[in-house]
């Protein structure tokens, strides 16, 4: 009992470093999710979040998909953070190229991910976040 009420407040605690969905993160969840970014992320999202190229032999291939882009240039944005963060540690059922990384990354450093995913949207993107994209655009 303890243990779940001192994780509780741990988790409290950590949001309190990071964004809503539609809001701008802190500087420090930025930088300590770059850094999560670029070890975990970017062999497959590429640097700044571009995403990959289209191979076109592969296009044909059943369940191949390309890795999107992060940045505001595809869809990311129109998930909320919670999303996002269940995207990146439970992965995608639609593809296994989205690994499920949970056990390895924690809720608060998926997080971080997802400011630093953020950080690379404007600011009008970022006010369309999630939910309010259909009528925001």
């Amino acid at each position: 009992m303890l243990k779940n009420f001192a994780v509780a407040i741990a988790l409290l605690l950590s949001q309190s470093l990071l964004a809503e969905t539609g809001q701008r993160p802190t500087d420090r969840s930025v930088a300590a999710g770059k850094a999560l970014y670029e070890q975990y992320c970017q062999s497959c999202h590429k640097r700044d979040g571009v995403g990959e190229n289209p191979v076109p032999p592969l296009i044909k291939v059943p369940g191949y998909l390309v890795a999107m882009p992060l940045n505001e240039t595809s869809h990311a944005w129109h998930h909320s953070d919670e999303q996002l963060v269940e995207a990146i540690l439970n992965g995608l059922q639609r593809t296994p190229r989205m690994p499920a990384w949970k056990g390895i990354l924690t809720a608060q450093q998926a997080s971080q991910i997802v400011a630093y995913i953020k950080s690379l949207w404007s600011d009008r993107i970022l006010a369309c976040q999630g939910p309010r994209h259909m009528s925001c655009m």
